[in-house]
């Protein structure tokens, strides 16, 4: 076994060319599956040896990501596999069809492995649930993050080579950073939502509700080892579907021909009173100085808007009234668990009024933001306020999370890059926040920091080549 850091680019490539068999990366992921997820968790299923025989059929002319391992976090539709949300509500259930983004995987040559653990319908910002069990994270004994941190821990233990996720207020930004991962969150419409569950029951598994706040900022996106990965999977995922009615056809830049010294970039470690770590700090600190060397603009201090930002989405999250899981829990009532269920307690009933004024407040402060955030312009900010630690027991502790919750409201592209390592061992990132749809600034910036990082990843993080012999 050769280990070397490559990307899905060169990989496929090898694919394409015959330096590598098309099953070659699969055989290696069935293996790490078998050896490590009955310690980590991290997949609730999986396809192995279906896989194993699409790999192997694969066409490798033409397709982008042929030969690829990847998996799905379980909050996404499979055609093949169940999709329980982490749910004894669901389990066992198949909604018979790929969400368009999985479907769109699979059309671009990559060979889905299973699907991984998420808290209950995704709401946690650790990864455990009455159905499966907890996952655990493969770089130490730190959370793997939530809400698609089994989605983590399987790339990082080379389960998969990179994956889907989606993100509500850091469900992908937050377990990439605790798996010291790369993490996109893209612009809301640019990948569709079809096939996020759950769904009412009876509804189409493809159909997309009526907007409630979270169908309003939750987006789809990849999870992997790389800056270039994110652009090979966005590239792969994005455009309408004729399903969802806010995706849009946008065209994706190149962030290799975004220049970093063209960037103006404000930065600032504190969303509104929330206290922030030193290491979390240091580490944003550490990132303007290394984007500094580089030759990017840089000032201090965060648009206002911002710290507005996070008090709207707490007020406008705790109005959703959640309404698909509270049916769920009516069809099958019991079986939804605690934490869950105390969420479904604590909603907020705002009136007619006071809703449309939140909404209204929502859309100022974006225009607002918007206002600075144009043109080649970043943010730089931490993912959450503090290091990934064992966080058993504090599955709801969402204040954590406070500058990815703060983001999120504005539905503009987030990336999540490590870039410093905490004194237990644990990766830092720093979340880069990008104008709508130039998800290639954010990249660019984060390929300047991919190359400055201290955090070095170790083997379990760089993709494995098996010898071509």
């Amino acid at each position: 076994m050769t280990t070397t850091p490559v990307t899905l680019r060169d990989l496929t490539a090898q694919v394409r060319s015959g330096q590598l068999a098309n099953d070659a990366l699969v055989k290696d992921a069935v293996d790490r599956i078998e050896h490590r997820n009955g310690t980590l968790n991290a997949l609730v299923c999986s396809r192995g040896a279906d896989a194993l025989a699409e790999a192997v059929a694969s066409d490798r002319t033409g397709r982008p990501l042929a030969g690829i391992p990847f998996t799905v976090k379980d909050m996404l539709a499979t055609a093949d596999l169940p999709t329980t949300c982490g749910s004894k509500t669901l389990e066992d259930w198949s909604a018979g069809a790929d969400a368009t983004a999985v479907a769109r995987m699979r059309a671009a040559g990559a060979i889905l492995m299973g699907k991984s653990n998420c808290p209950e319908f995704a709401l946690g910002v650790d990864t455990t649930n009455g159905l499966f069990g907890r996952t655990f994270n493969p770089l130490g004994e730190w959370t793997p993050g939530g809400s698609s941190g089994g989605e983590a821990a399987a790339i990082a233990s080379g389960m998969s080579l990179v994956g889907l996720g989606s993100d509500y207020g850091g469900s992908i930004r937050w377990p990439a950073q605790c798996a010291g991962l790369v993490g996109l969150r893209p612009t809301v419409g640019r990948v569709p939502r079809s096939g996020e569950q759950p769904t009412l029951p009876g509804a189409d598994p493809l159909g997309v509700e009526a907007l409630s706040f979270q169908d309003a900022v939750q987006v789809i996106g990849p999870l992997g080892r790389s800056i270039d990965d994110m652009h090979t999977v966005l590239s792969v995922i994005s455009g309408p579907d004729g399903i969802d009615p806010i995706a849009v056809d946008e065209p994706l830049g190149d962030y290799r021909e975004v220049d970093p010294r063209d960037i103006e970039v404000r930065w600032g470690t504190h969303i509104g009173n929330v206290p922030v770590d030193h290491e979390v700090v240091r580490t944003v600190l550490f990132a303007v100085e290394a984007l500094m060397s580089s030759g990017t603009r840089v000032q201090e201090g965060l648009p206002e808007a911002v710290n507005d930002g996070l008090q709207v989405y707490d007020l406008l999250r705790a109005a959703d009234a959640m309404s698909t899981i509270a049916a769920l829990n009516t069809a099958r009532p019991g079986l939804i668990g605690a934490p869950v269920r105390a969420m479904l307690g604590s909603r907020t009933e705002p009136g007619r009024g006071e809703r449309a004024a939140l909404w209204e407040h929502r859309s100022q402060i974006i225009a607002k933001l918007r206002q600075w955030l144009m043109g080649e312009r970043a943010l730089i900010l931490p993912v959450s306020v503090d290091v990934p630690r064992d966080l058993r027991g504090n599955v709801g502790n969402f204040h954590l999370l406070a500058p990815s919750r703060a983001i999120s409201l504005f539905g503009f592209p987030s990336l999540s890059v490590p870039v410093a390592t905490a004194q237990s061992g644990a990766p830092i990132s720093v979340q880069i926040v990008a104008p709508p749809f130039r998800e290639d600034i954010a990249l660019a910036l984060g390929a300047a920091l991919e190359q400055a990082s201290e955090w070095e990843r170790t083997t379990t993080l760089r993709n494995r080549i098996p010898d071509a012999n």
